[in-house]
């Protein structure tokens, strides 16, 4: 008698623990990427996500405060490799960078001149495809940078070698938020 009610006993029990491990209607997991809650943004939500809530577990703040991080390069754009080449009196230009959404953007123009004259032209853009020169820096400075608050959608550069010998040159181009 004791082994039938340990036998009934038992299908009980795995009965209860199949319909508690099932999944009710509504609940299933789609396993859809989530990029808000991969942290350190390495394509995968593991253990490294759940040790970063875990951390902060129980802390409270308010959740309307909208949060913007200034001062903080969110894309960085870069041509080219490190070195375009342009021939002798010839011209370079930069295909269109977006940057509708950006607070700053900073240029970074890096000119082997040797001496040479050089120059290039900074243009803003819009989305419907006019262009108007937002700046022209002349001389044979090598090294420059400048940080534009953004007021357009789009930039493009533009780099004119008007020396007799092949130059080389490295763009940058930092948005910040």
């Amino acid at each position: 008698m004791r082994r039938g009610e340990f036998s009934i006993a038992t299908l009980l029990a795995l009965i209860l623990l199949t319909i508690a491990s099932a999944p009710w209607s509504g609940q299933q997991n789609s396993n859809s990427y989530d990029p808000w809650l991969d942290y350190n943004e390495d394509g995968v939500i593991d253990v490294n996500e759940l040790h970063r809530i875990a951390d902060v577990y129980g802390s409270s703040g308010e959740p309307t405060r909208n949060v913007t991080v200034s001062r903080h390069v969110t894309s960085y754009v870069r041509f080219g490799a490190s070195n375009i080449s342009i021939p002798p009196l010839s011209n370079w230009m930069s295909e269109t960078i977006p940057i509708d959404g950006y607070a700053k953007v900073t240029i970074l123009i890096k000119a082997s001149v040797g001496g040479g004259f050089v120059y290039w032209d900074l243009y803003a853009c819009d989305d419907g495809g006019n262009e108007w020169l937002a700046e022209e820096v002349l001389g044979n400075t090598s090294n420059w940078v400048k940080t534009y608050d953004v007021m357009s959608q789009k930039v493009r550069i533009k780099i004119h070698n008007a020396y007799s010998n092949t130059i080389t040159v490295d763009v940058a181009v930092y948005l910040m938020a």
